[in-house]
């Protein structure tokens, strides 16, 4: 089930406040091989497709603007609630890995996509 994660939740919301890029492996001190997110509101048996399992109780996953999903061996290890809205959908339910950067739109702050 999704849990909290301040040093990381603090790290991405310090990332996009400031336009500034950031490795996701730099960012966690726990093991995995893959990761993504979703958004507010994406279906569970979208998550559940995208990442094996739904990860919430309900139809929808609605705890927090963003849901980061970290992946060890194809299985979910760690879910993690994201405070900061900063994520385009067009990235999400897809998984990248251990080089994945969260990194600012060319000359914008507020926003960060995930290229590998």
């Amino acid at each position: 089930m999704p849990e909290t994660n301040d040093h990381l939740n603090n790290q991405v919301m310090d990332s996009a406040t400031n336009g500034t890029s950031l490795k996701l492996a730099d960012t966690t001190d726990f093991d995995w091989d893959q990761a993504g997110f979703v958004t507010s509101g994406t279906p569970a048996k979208d998550i559940e497709e995208a990442f094996g399992e739904p990860l919430t109780k309900e139809s929808r996953y609605t705890a927090s603007p963003v849901l980061f999903v970290f992946l060890k061996g194809g299985k979910v290890a760690k879910a993690v609630r994201i405070v900061p809205d900063a994520f385009f959908g067009a990235d999400a339910k897809k998984k990248y890995g251990r080089d994945v950067v969260l990194t600012p739109p060319e000359g914008q702050k507020g926003f960060l996509n995930w290229r590998e």
